[in-house]
């Protein structure tokens, strides 16, 4: 970018940067000189239920307790299952996620995935999408190119964003409710 061009780590652009998202003021708190990047990557497939009014979290969290079951046992297919049952778009793929990097997902999930040995299956892990099953299929290191990086760094503004967010929307809801204890009369 021109406007930090020439300034070293810890300067402050003297210009200010409009763009359609607002006024930035701009601060270089690194540089690299062309340095190459890499992540790893997760291949994955994932199987996604939503409580409903007929079906709660807790009634979830067994039927994907009685699921992973079910896969371990050889008794069943983690993409079959994900083709039967799957309440996301990537159902009809087996649960199949692709190959992605960190910070892709939500952190819930992201955090499960990054933890979950190859080829294992998660416990059922929570988010605010549903109730989600995870297995591993292979990781990667990958170079990220500029694109990737600009990406993921979207995704993980995106994601702080959204936690302010409901953290803001949860404080003005706890300020509006009055709840009120009373004991049962004698």
């Amino acid at each position: 970018m021109e406007h930090v061009r020439g300034l070293n780590s810890g300067q402050v652009a003297t210009s200010v940067l409009r763009t359609g998202a607002g006024f930035h003021l701009l601060k270089v708190v690194e540089r690299r000189d062309g340095q190459v990047f890499s992540v790893i990557e997760t291949h994955a497939r994932h199987i996604l239920l939503r409580p409903t009014p007929q079906l709660d979290q807790a009634a979830i969290i067994q039927q994907m307790a009685e699921m992973k079951a079910q896969i371990v046992s050889g008794a069943t297919t983690f993409e079959a299952l994900a083709k039967e049952r799957s309440e996301d778009g990537s159902s009809a793929q087996g649960g199949d996620l692709g190959w992605t990097m960190p910070g892709t997902f939500v952190p819930e999930f992201d955090d499960a995935m990054a933890a979950l040995p190859i080829g294992d299956v998660s416990d059922p892990v929570i988010s605010r999408f549903g109730v989600h099953l995870i297995q591993v299929l292979e990781r990667r290191q990958a170079a990220l190119d500029a694109r990737q990086e600009r990406e993921q760094a979207r995704n993980q503004l995106r994601e702080k964003k959204y936690e302010e967010a409901y953290a803001e929307w949860n404080r003005e809801l706890r300020e509006r409710v009055y709840i009120e204890m009373r004991e049962p009369p004698l």
